[in-house]
């Protein structure tokens, strides 16, 4: 599939620099039906790959994937391609977000923490806008796009879904049409409280999925248990699901345990039941 440029007209005095952008590529899991486990960090240009469901399959539903790995990497395999690969078979259409990375550590980099979450954030809602931007050829309803994160990139699919950064948007992003995604599924989020605080003063909240393992000690499961009882107060429809085996990084559960690596197929009867009335497909 083609890595395109997330931004094709380039980023005017883009604030995240590295001299050059790394890549390892590790051994995948049996598992995997990519075959591939690549690592991207020191990331300044972001882009994405599109993986287009068969149109005698698709159902008009679209889907952001955020890879993980703390803001410094993009686990862009374990984390996106292998969850994009298996969506199509389903009748989805995903984009597999890269997305612009943090490294502090490194000699060429020196942005603050602020700057660059503004950056990231548009960089979420410009892979938005280009499934919104590309609907009608990729067969896609602009009602039903939504956004997953695994990790660093729940947190990120969480910025999206609250709009949680929008004074912080650099400039040069003009968005015409909306940016807010239809529907959010979050893998092991990374949760700070400010996103606790974010919804309680939100009106526009997309429905929200989200899963966790009992023994992730990385992005603990409370977060998410803290998350879904402020959704629950707000009446926003959100579905959680805690696994007592799988720990950090579980990716499709596939190996980590039997009832986190049903997660998949939980995520689609999800959507099937956020459904609505005289809908030919999903609907939210």
């Amino acid at each position: 599939m083609q890595e395109l440029p997330l931004w094709p007209d380039g980023i005017p005095d883009n604030p995240v620099a590295y001299a050059q952008e790394k890549l390892r590529s590790l051994e995948a899991n049996e598992s995997s039906p990519s075959g591939m486990n690549r690592v991207f960090s020191q990331v300044s240009e972001p882009t994405y790959v599109l993986y287009q469901a068969e149109k005698n399959i698709a159902n008009g539903v679209a889907v952001v994937i955020c890879p993980g790995g703390g803001f410094r990497d993009v686990w862009f395999d374990r984390e996106g391609t292998d969850f994009a690969l298996w969506l199509a078979q389903k009748g989805i259409t995903s984009l597999v977000l890269k997305y612009r990375t943090f490294n502090p550590d490194s000699e060429d980099f020196s942005l603050q923490r602020e700057t660059y979450n503004g950056e990231v954030y548009a960089d979420a809602l410009q892979a938005i806008h280009v499934l919104r931007s590309q609907a009608a050829e990729l067969n896609i309803d602009l009602n039903k796009i939504g956004i997953a994160g695994y990790s660093a990139g729940g947190a990120l699919a969480l910025m999206a879904a609250l709009d949680i950064y929008e004074d912080s948007l650099p400039k040069y992003t003009r968005f015409k049409e909306n940016t807010l995604p239809d529907f959010a599924c979050l893998i092991y989020p990374g949760i700070d409280d400010v996103f606790l605080q974010a919804i309680k003063t939100k009106e526009h909240i997309p429905p929200m999925f989200m899963i966790n393992g009992a023994e992730d000690d990385v992005t603990p499961a409370n977060k998410c248990i803290e998350l879904y009882s402020v959704l629950l107060e707000k009446k926003i429809p959100a579905e959680l699901h805690i696994y007592a085996k799988g720990r950090h990084g579980f990716d499709s559960g596939i190996g980590r345990g039997f009832g986190v690596a049903s997660w998949q197929d939980s995520f689609i009867i999800w959507l099937k039941d956020m459904e609505i009335q005289n809908s030919t497909a999903y609907a939210f």
